[in-house]
């Protein structure tokens, strides 16, 4: 099994931090309340989609960490799937919020994500093309 190169073993243990607050969040959501740990929090009423929403989102992040930290191709368009959207966000956060600034602070780090996923040295990584020899 190959080594992933550093940045994207920083993507995969990201990736793998959202992923389980997101298994959390849809525990929380259906019902489970750690044991009285969390307090007296109220029960929510008609969640139980979201609650599995949650779920299944965690588990497919997580997934996606193991895909990245394996050089799976389809993590590497997983991960430009999730960063083309972040990027769409922004672009909307730039419209509503014009002339602050918060769009483009929200576009740095999905546009770094994209650059990086695409150098020729990341996808021979992933297997999505060879690298070059040239000196």
């Amino acid at each position: 099994m190959r080594n992933p190169p550093i940045l994207i073993s920083v993507l995969g243990f990201f990736a793998a931090l959202a992923g389980f607050y997101w298994l959390y969040v849809g525990i929380r959501i259906l019902g489970f309340d750690w044991f009285g740990a969390l307090g007296d929090l109220p029960a929510f009423e008609q969640s139980g989609l979201w609650g599995w929403l949650a779920l299944l989102t965690g588990v497919v992040i997580i997934a996606a960490a193991f895909g990245l930290w394996t050089l799976q191709p389809w993590a590497w368009i997983f991960t430009m799937v999730v960063a083309g959207f972040a990027l769409l966000e922004a672009f909307i956060w730039m419209l509503d919020y014009a002339g602050t600034g918060v769009g483009l602070a929200a576009a740095i780090m999905p546009l770094l994500i994209i650059w990086y996923m695409n150098t020729r040295e990341v996808k021979a990584q992933f297997g999505m093309g060879q690298a070059s020899t040239e000196a």
